[in-house]
């Protein structure tokens, strides 16, 4: 996609917070901005403070202002299975996919959080590759998060967004393609299918120790890939090589590791492919090997591209689940006010025989709220309250849905404008360029198709030389299509 989205993304490392602010437009990212900030805490009870802390002042350093941020977790963290659901279609397979995992899973359903992407699909049945993560963490996360302000929109894995970078610096291939990610407390070995990511496993070994024992590493990696190819069930069971990110290792070490693996080895650092990436590597020097800056540079791009992420935030968030904070919210607000006036009733009652007649009218004020509270509990939010902001798709899912529509070998997008709720005329706005007239009728054929939003017939089309510029307008599925003099 050719629009230039600002994400920061943000990760929590074990000594430090690390954000990037990326552009997520084009083949492979655009750095605009990182900061880190030291974690400073004395024992495990000061940490969710000491992190807070370090966020809120890398967060101050910042010159740029993203229009969405992104959580990057560490692969360690997660359960990951390969799983075959027995349905197609991606309502019933999202359905289907926690209960599949439940089984391989070490703690109950109720306490992860689960996400997955589709791998394939035959016979009736679809392949994916599902992910968890304990709620606990999340939750940690996000009280660190609100304790500076930040409100993330997709919670994505390191893996993700380090194999979008590297697939990005590669030629299309076919069949399968392996990766190990080299980070300071572990690694990450990664297959790729086609465009999708089939495998990750989580290896417990740092690059300090790679460079010291790639033998070690090797049979990790080796023993690895065997079990995975034993149970792969699509096509192109083979891999011929394997990508290695992170470290810039000596001849020597590359070759132990490769003759340990047995397969050859393509190293390759990601930071000097990315735009922006040599000003951080002139500023950090070593302190840039290790993948300290790919992981959440790729994180945030994945997440805005839709490429290899999971979304682990998902199930937190929706209308149903905000309308129900709030109504939540209310509760505990007139339970509280009726504490007070309960109080206050008492005080007076105890006070003076004079206040007695005022005690009876709290009492009443009291059962009045009682029953406003049992109302609201029962009834929820009247019809009076407009609940259409909760209903609209998350910023980066609209941005995915244009992504997905308008490719960037048929159109380039300049510019998308999203309406505040309550606004007249048209929700999103579309403007962007196409060599041919033909591509923007391939395109504007393929947007309409969409499920998100429904876009008008009067698109504004001008052709200025070699170039077709274009303005589309998009409406929620509940609202009417206005003509543009009336927008």
């Amino acid at each position: 996609m050719a629009f230039g989205a600002k994400v920061a993304s943000i990760e929590f490392a074990r000594d430090e917070v690390r954000v990037a602010v990326v552009r997520a437009g084009g083949r492979l990212p655009e750095i605009l901005e990182t900061a880190a900030a030291p974690v400073a805490c004395e024992t495990p009870d000061d940490r969710p403070a000491a992190l807070a802390a370090a966020l809120d002042a890398a967060l101050n350093t910042l010159r740029q202002r993203p229009a969405a941020y992104v959580l990057c977790v560490d692969s360690a963290r997660a359960t990951v299975r390969n799983l075959r659901v027995p349905f197609r279609g991606a309502a019933r397979v999202a359905k289907s996919v926690p209960f599949e995992l439940e089984p391989h899973l070490p703690f109950p359903l109720e306490e992860i959080a689960v996400d997955h992407l589709v791998i394939g699909e035959s016979g009736g049945e679809t392949d994916v590759l599902a992910v968890g993560i304990r709620r606990k963490h999340l939750e940690e996360y996000t009280a660190i998060l609100d304790a500076a302000g930040v409100d993330v929109e997709s919670v994505s894995l390191d893996v993700s967004g380090l194999t979008a970078l590297w697939h990005h610096t590669r030629r299309s291939r076919t069949g399968l393609e392996a990766v190990l990610h080299l980070r300071e407390e572990g690694a990450c070995l990664a297959v790729v299918s086609g465009r999708t990511l089939a495998f990750f496993r989580h290896i417990p070994i740092g690059a300090a120790d790679f460079l010291e024992d790639p033998a070690r590493m090797a049979r990790e990696a080796r023993n690895t890939l065997r079990a995975f190819l034993a149970g792969w069930r699509g096509g192109g069971a083979e891999i011929a090589e394997i990508g290695l990110t992170g470290v810039d290792p000596a001849p020597e070490t590359l070759d132990a590791f490769s003759a340990a693996l047995g397969l050859p080895v393509a190293p390759v650092f990601l930071l000097a492919e990315l735009r922006g990436g040599a000003s951080v590597l002139k500023r950090d020097g070593d302190l840039a090997r290790f993948n300290r800056w790919e992981a959440v540079v790729g994180a945030g791009a994945s997440a805005a591209r839709g490429e290899f992420a999971f979304d682990l935030g998902r199930t937190e968030r929706g209308w149903e689940g905000t309308v129900a904070g709030m109504v939540s919210h209310l509760l505990f607000s007139s339970c509280l006010a009726l504490a007070l006036v309960l109080g206050w009733a008492f005080y007076y009652h105890q006070a003076t025989s004079a206040t007695r007649a005022l005690t009876e009218q709290l009492r009443a004020k009291t059962a009045e709220i009682r029953a406003e509270t049992d109302a609201l509990a029962t009834q929820g939010l009247g019809e009076d309250v407009d609940i259409t902001p909760f209903g609209d798709p998350p910023l980066l899912d609209i941005m995915k849905e244009i992504g997905a529509r308008m490719p960037e070998n048929l159109v380039t997008v300049t510019e998308i404008k999203v309406a505040a709720p309550g606004s007249r005329g048209a929700w999103v706005t579309i403007a962007g360029e196409t060599p041919a007239a033909e591509q923007f009728n391939t395109m504007f054929e393929e947007l309409k198709k969409s499920t998100l939003f429904k876009v008008a017939d009067d698109t504004s089309i001008r052709l200025q030389g070699d170039r077709t510029t274009f303005r589309i307008r998009a409406f929620r599925p509940t609202q009417e299509i206005e003509d543009e003099t009336q927008s």
